[in-house]
């Protein structure tokens, strides 16, 4: 993980704000509840108005909507939850055939044994498909500008039209900003998912990137380059650890004293290992 996610402070730009000193009263309610929420959360946040000169990428309120934003590259990255898991819902998937569903051990209608800790949120399209299987989350995100997006999405999802999508997001999904690994969880919630953050080589940049919000996303949380460490902080905290990773990525080094058992189930892009004790 690189330099931009130790900062705690957030900058966010309002658009149509002109004024330098930006009072909460004037802003739209929305707003108002997510800043509130973010400060739940211990994160700290610097407003700022449409005239600001920032180096970096930062979150930006227009139209009613927060994105992360990329000032060099002009490109901007949204969540759309509701909208995501809708889509998932829809599709009535096999889920017994899904080698996501398979490597958590999950089973069909019971959420009092799917109860899972998603260990990097990012942009929560797992999270998503996760809640599709019918799985309770206890969702974790350490990279604060990514959390201030993906608490946004969340707050979306929570004011949802559609009562079904609200509900599910409200009862079945909570939110964290910090680490699953040294972070207590709640009682029942054994399983973890674990999505690190991947070198994206030259070579694959074009077919790997082809969405520039998704250059935004990369370029702010960049490789995370303790992975192997943390999946064994995980593995040392957890029951079972399902590793998501690219199908031709090399294989993760395995401590010489470790005693996890590794079973791999694979996709069409994606293989997922389980790693747990015998």
């Amino acid at each position: 993980m690189n330099e931009t996610s130790l900062k705690t402070k957030i900058d966010i730009v309002i658009e149509d704000a002109v004024d330098k000193d930006i009072q909460l009263e004037s802003l739209n309610q929305a707003l108002r509840n997510y800043l509130q929420q973010l400060s739940s959360h211990e994160l700290s946040y610097q407003l700022h108005n449409s005239n600001a000169s920032l180096s970096g990428v930062y979150l930006t309120w227009k139209d009613d909507e927060l994105c992360l934003f990329d000032p060099h590259r002009e490109s901007s990255l949204k969540l759309d939850w509701s909208g995501d898991l809708q889509t998932h819902l829809k599709r009535n998937y096999a889920v017994t055939k899904e080698p996501l569903f398979r490597a958590l051990k999950l089973k069909g209608g019971d959420i009092e044994h799917n109860k899972v800790v998603d260990a990097t949120l990012g942009t929560g399209k797992d999270a998503c498909l996760l809640l599709s299987f019918g799985c309770q989350l206890e969702c974790f995100e350490r990279n604060p500008y990514v959390f201030g997006l993906a608490l946004w999405a969340y707050q979306k999802a929570l004011n949802c039209e559609n009562e079904k999508i609200r509900l599910i997001f409200k009862n079945h999904m909570k939110i964290n900003f910090g680490q699953a690994a040294i972070t207590e969880t709640p009682v029942g919630f054994e399983r973890c998912f674990y999505d690190p953050m991947y070198e994206i080589t030259k070579s694959k940049a074009k077919s790997a990137l082809s969405r520039k919000e998704m250059e935004v996303f990369k370029d702010l949380v960049g490789k995370d380059v303790d992975q192997d460490q943390y999946l064994w902080s995980l593995c040392a905290k957890f029951s079972l650890v399902c590793l998501k990773r690219p199908i031709k990525a090399s294989e993760v080094k395995i401590p010489a004293d470790c005693k996890h058992q590794k079973v791999v189930y694979t996709g069409k892009s994606t293989r997922y290992e389980r790693y747990f004790l015998p």
